[in-house]
């Protein structure tokens, strides 16, 4: 009756993470939904606007290591509750400002507080369930975080067009004060926040450095952290900032179309998040299931900025196969945390992550320094610069040199054993 109890608590404590895992994507993909709007509301150009996007992965990567050292030190409930605190704080400011300043602003507090709900999911499956369940569970929560990013698309865009972006941006803020509410009160602190660490009192940042020095310096975790930026950051690049308006500009469709195109990005990943984790872990087939992801990844990405797609059904077929094979990314943090040091799956994860997200922020930057780069002077009725299908193809370019770096890499993995991560 106890483990049942148990067991219980420990999938409605996933639960809670998992939702705000869920509405912290909502709010990484507002942007890349409402960017006429706020480009035009702040006067931004395209790399001013790709410094909106990018602030708010540089908060999340910073904080990657030390959240993943507190999570394991403090608790996870507490980090998560703090961290909502702030994402819906963030949100409100966004939906009331005028300036460009205190845009930035928010979107470094939403960065900062979403920072945490990933690893916060992953520490908390890695205490409470047993080894043959994680790859599932980690796949699933980031297949609800795509279900808040697919759900962001078609609600934003519909309250958009019948109000303004505003209303719709304080609406999603109070969504996050009531999820912060419910997990106060139905999410119980877990008993096991410090199996992992020896007390509370032992908290020392050279034990930190300590530990990170040793992820830092072990060769199956730097792979598995570049595959998996190489794998999901190109994706993440489209669906969080720049998709929206490059399909707009390249294949002449209303931001309606694109932005329901772009989110077949996330049904995708959905599926792939599930799937690939789970037959890779049955199979024993690690490695060959990242190589043959990242080949499929790197053809439709040429053929999506290179070719030349007349049917929308098409292009949302091929964001579909897109997103499903970037579900990977899920095998490499997998293999990071069991390639890792035992007892410090929070901060291994953070370590991953702060990679990945680094690698968004460094992508989504170059993309709006290489728009602006190229502009030949051309502005609509409002002075807002205005870039052509070339720009945008030469732009998104650097997507692809990314994911091709990623196939030479995964060369250095090696296939183990049935079952066990390897490289």
């Amino acid at each position: 009756m106890t483990q049942k109890k148990s067991y219980t608590s420990a999938y409605v404590g996933w639960g809670f993470i998992s939702l705000f895992f869920c509405y912290q994507y909502i709010l990484r993909c507002t942007p890349g939904i409402i960017t006429q709007e706020l480009r035009s509301t702040f006067n931004m150009t395209a790399e001013e606007f790709a410094n909106l996007g990018a602030i708010y992965l540089y908060a999340y990567a910073a904080l990657q290591i030390p959240l993943g050292f507190l999570v394991d030190r403090i608790g996870i409930k507490k980090v998560v509750l703090a961290s909502m605190l702030m994402c819906s704080f963030g949100t409100l400011l966004l939906g009331y400002t005028d300036l460009i300043s205190v845009a930035y602003l928010s979107r470094f507090l939403i960065g900062a507080g979403s920072a945490c709900a990933f690893m916060s999911a992953v520490k908390w499956v890695a205490d409470h369930f047993p080894e043959g369940n994680r790859g599932f569970l980690m796949g699933a929560t980031l297949t609800l975080g795509t279900a808040g990013a697919l759900s962001a698309g078609t609600i934003l865009v519909t309250l958009i067009e019948n109000l303004t972006w505003r209303p719709a941006i304080m609406f999603t803020g109070w969504m996050g004060i009531g999820l912060f509410v419910l997990t106060l009160f139905f999410m119980e602190r877990t008993s096991s926040t410090l199996k992992s660490t020896d007390s509370k009192s032992s908290f020392d940042w050279g034990i930190v450095k300590e530990n990170l020095l040793k992820i830092a310096k072990n060769r199956n975790v730097l792979i598995y952290a570049a595959l998996a930026t190489g794998l999901y950051t190109p994706l993440s690049v489209l669906a969080d900032l720049w998709g929206v308006s490059f399909l707009s500009q390249k294949f002449s469709i209303p931001r309606a179309d694109a932005a329901a195109s772009v989110m077949y990005l996330y049904i995708g990943l959905a599926m792939g998040c599930l799937s690939l984790p789970y037959l890779s872990e049955r199979l024993g087939m690690f490695t060959n299931t990242i190589r043959l992801s990242i080949f499929i990844i790197l053809t439709l990405f040429c053929i999506i900025v290179f070719g030349d797609i007349t049917s929308l059904f098409v292009l949302k077929i091929l964001f579909t196969i897109l997103g499903f094979f970037a579900g990977a990314e899920m095998i490499c943090f997998t293999g990071a945390v069991t390639q890792g040091i035992p007892g410090q799956a929070g901060l291994t994860v953070g370590f991953v992550n702060t990679l990945n997200m680094l690698g968004g922020a460094v992508l989504e930057q170059l993309i709006g320094k290489a728009l602006d780069y190229q502009w030949s002077g051309a502005v609509n009725e409002e002075g807002l610069r205005l870039y052509t299908t070339e720009q945008y193809t030469y732009a998104m370019s650097i997507l692809t040199v990314v994911v091709l770096l990623s196939v030479f890499i995964s060369l250095a993995l090696r296939e183990k054993e049935k079952g066990r991560a390897a490289a």
